[in-house]
């Protein structure tokens, strides 16, 4: 009698979410990840992609047109994210500021300049990469 391995819920639902990252993290490496000495683009919190994409600054845009790069956090409440175009000629590359709430990630601000300025405290600015 053979055997069939089961796989729990859970264990499978860790599996989609490793995918996940994994398929966020090629998406978020830079054109040289095929050089062994170039750094790896760490994995983005695919909730604070699925916040990016749920948020109204984004509601203009189509799914799929933009992607999740240079994600930088500051004392666990704050972070900013580049979105880089999918299509350079269709759109700008963006700058989301985000906020950790108790219910997750609020995007605060959304823009191509002067990021932050004014919601976030300027205490974090330089650890997010932003500058007013």
């Amino acid at each position: 009698m053979s055997r069939t391995p089961r796989t729990s819920t859970r264990t499978a639902a860790r599996g989609a979410a490793a995918v996940l990252a994994l398929g966020l993290l090629a998406a978020a490496a830079p054109a040289s990840a095929a050089d062994p000495a170039a750094p790896v683009a760490p994995a983005v919190d695919p909730a604070l992609v699925a916040a990016i994409a749920a948020s109204p600054a984004t509601d203009g845009v189509p799914d799929g047109a933009w992607t999740v790069t240079d994600v930088r956090t500051a004392d666990e409440v704050w972070a900013a994210a580049l979105l880089e175009p999918v299509d350079p000629e269709a759109l700008d590359p963006a700058t989301a500021l985000l906020r950790a709430t108790p219910d997750g990630w609020e995007v605060v601000d959304l823009g191509t300049a002067q990021v932050g300025c004014g919601t976030a405290p300027d205490a974090v600015l330089p650890a997010l990469g932003l500058t007013c």
